[in-house]
């Protein structure tokens, strides 16, 4: 099926403004992710982790963390506990080696 240049350049264009609505975030939402990812990279930083570590940050403050399979538990587990006690991030979700390490437990 053809379409003209004039098509799938409106088809395009409706497509993009709709995926940056769908992600588009409040200055609320940006500031929660903010201060929730300072903290964390400042933990991983304090902690010599931040080579070592992935995380994302929801809009909500939700943190999502991925530690290399060379962390010790020992080490992920005391990171993971003061993130989970900072009033900035909402909960935290650890992984290591793609399973889930300190349980989630609550979310605020």
């Amino acid at each position: 099926m053809c379409k003209s240049p004039y098509q799938i350049i409106a088809l395009t264009m409706i497509l993009l403004s709709g995926c940056a609505n769908q992600y588009s975030l409040t200055k609320e939402e940006m500031a929660i992710q903010n201060r929730a990812d300072a903290v964390v990279s400042n933990v991983l930083f304090e902690h010599e982790l931040d080579e070592m570590a992935s995380y994302n940050v929801r809009k909500d403050g939700f943190l999502v963390v991925k530690f290399a399979k060379s962390v010790p538990s020992r080490k992920y587990t005391q990171v993971v506990e003061i993130l989970r006690s900072s009033p900035d991030i909402k909960g935290v979700r650890a992984e290591q080696g793609g399973r889930e390490v300190c349980k989630l437990t609550g979310y605020r």
